[in-house]
């Protein structure tokens, strides 16, 4: 069980939506829960099935009958931006750590991070409530920064001494982003698209394969997120 938190806008729906592209190019049977108003997954729901979720609203039985689906490899929850403290009380109310061990799944908080110290905060808050209940990637996202110095100066050693693994996602001009988001396609099968010019598309080829490379590099990473 993949549940990616963290701030507003730092990359928690590009990160998802690159995972399902990697999820389904390894053939892994998925289940995606969207709690973002945004709508942000759409564009997926013809390759995954996807449900809206409401942590704070009793919605999450649905959610949690997946764990006795033998026919299930990942269940992916893509959470919206601010919401490390209710996250945190719905864990606590639920039982859900309780959980995943009688069902035995295993749990990963993946965060993006950018260069705001706010991202720091927000990760410090989620170790030392979850502890070893669950496992933790940062995907240090490139748009916004290549050095971390609040991430690496603050939290880095903490972070790896309770085994948490990082993954990159490189910078992609906003224009290619946007020109991205206007198919309403997968990204994997936007680097074909004609309408999008093609020098956009070579960058946008380059930009899914470089964060592939860096996740399947990464034998942690494979390991925490299911691949």
């Amino acid at each position: 069980m993949i549940i990616t938190v963290g701030d507003s806008r730092v990359g928690k729906s590009t990160v998802t939506k690159l995972l399902i592209d990697l999820f389904q190019y390894q053939v892994k049977r998925i289940k995606v829960y969207n709690h973002d108003n945004r709508q942000r997954l759409k564009a997926y729901e013809r390759v995954v099935k996807i449900e809206t979720l409401d942590f704070f609203r009793d919605d999450t039985d649905k959610m949690l009958n997946n764990f006795n689906d033998d026919q299930l490899d990942i269940i992916l929850v893509d959470m919206p931006g601010q919401y490390i403290d209710k996250t945190c009380q719905y864990i606590v109310q639920s039982d859900l750590f309780d959980l995943l061990r009688e069902y035995e799944w295993k749990l990963t908080f993946l965060q993006p991070i950018s260069h705001r110290k706010d991202c720091v905060n927000s990760l410090d808050k989620l170790i030392k409530f979850a502890t070893n209940n669950a496992n933790y990637v940062v995907a240090k996202n490139h748009y916004f920064d290549t050095r971390f110095s609040e991430y690496q100066e603050s939290i880095q050693t903490k972070f790896h001494q309770i085994g948490g693994t990082e993954i990159e996602l490189s910078a992609l001009h906003r224009d290619h982003y946007e020109a991205l988001e206007r198919t309403s396609k997968p990204y994997s099968l936007c680097y074909t698209d004609t309408s999008i010019y093609l020098v956009y598309r070579s960058y946008i080829y380059y930009w899914i394969k470089n964060f592939n490379n860096s996740v399947l590099s990464n034998n942690t990473a494979i390991q925490y997120l299911g691949l």
